[in-house]
């Protein structure tokens, strides 16, 4: 697949696509083609990721990092033919970078690419959307799952179901040494505060309960960003646009915290 049918099939934003193709059509890929091998491959993606910024500077939005990665995805299609994954799975879980750009421009009002962080897991062949959520494979000595939520999630009961069973047929068949596996999430959505927040027929909290919480970290503040769409803003000057957002608003000025929480998918 080429990178120009990938923009078009994940939706780019016209004002982010424009500027991709712009960087492609001039890219010296001999001085850059080299890196992208190893952008694809999970063990060696950071590193070498650090080393292509450097090669890149200077990149205004990073568009020539976005680039390079979007052809690392284009690429990745063969594999997915070649294992038989469903090509739905190929655009669903390559839409990430359409989501994150959207939630980019939400938070700062600037088209740009904020995630390169992160999508290595996608181009790596690690991390799939199957439906309403994501699953990656991890294995730092036991294998196991992670559980991602998009934030376009449909988080219902039926849609939740559906992408978990489809998941479990997924990987028995594309990736069997991560058949039968435990599925764990580390989330705000899985804080026990919530339940102080929101009605008990919440989706947040019927996804809640689908686990078995081992541990909550309170070092981090995911929520801003997830609920509040801000990173720096005071918590006075958070917006009360929805119902959670006006009671953790509360709750966090009257100083409550509200942490990420870990839990065992209980199947």
């Amino acid at each position: 697949m080429d990178l120009f049918t990938l923009c078009d099939r994940i939706h780019l934003p016209v004002e982010i696509w424009e500027k991709v193709i712009a960087y492609y059509n001039t890219a010296d890929f001999g001085r850059t083609g080299s890196f992208l091998e190893g952008l694809k491959d999970r063990d060696t993606e950071a590193q070498v990721r650090r080393e292509l910024e450097k090669t890149l500077e200077p990149d205004p939005g990073k568009i020539k990092m976005l680039t390079c990665m979007l052809q690392c995805g284009a690429d990745l299609y063969r594999w997915y033919e070649e294992k038989g994954i469903p090509e739905r799975i190929f655009f669903d879980t390559m839409s990430c970078f359409t989501r994150f750009i959207k939630e980019c421009r939400e938070m700062t009002g600037t088209w740009a690419f904020d995630r390169e962080w992160w999508t290595g897991r996608q181009i790596s062949g690690n991390l799939f959307r199957i439906g309403e959520l994501e699953y990656e494979m991890l294995d730092d000595g036991e294998r196991k799952v992670s559980i991602h939520i998009p934030s376009d999630a449909v988080l219902t009961r039926e849609k939740c179901d559906a992408s978990m069973e489809e998941a479990e047929g997924f990987f028995a068949r594309f990736f069997p040494d991560y058949q039968d596996r435990d599925y764990i999430c580390d989330s705000w959505l899985l804080a026990p505060e919530l339940k102080e927040l929101l009605p008990r027929d919440s989706r947040i909290l019927d996804f809640q309960r689908r686990f078995r919480i081992q541990k909550v970290d309170y070092s981090g503040e995911d929520y801003r960003e997830w609920v509040f769409k801000t990173k720096n803003a005071r918590i006075a000057d958070f917006p009360e646009n929805t119902r959670l957002q006006k009671n953790m608003k509360r709750y966090l000025l009257e100083g409550g915290k509200i942490g990420n929480g870990f839990g065992v998918w209980k199947k």
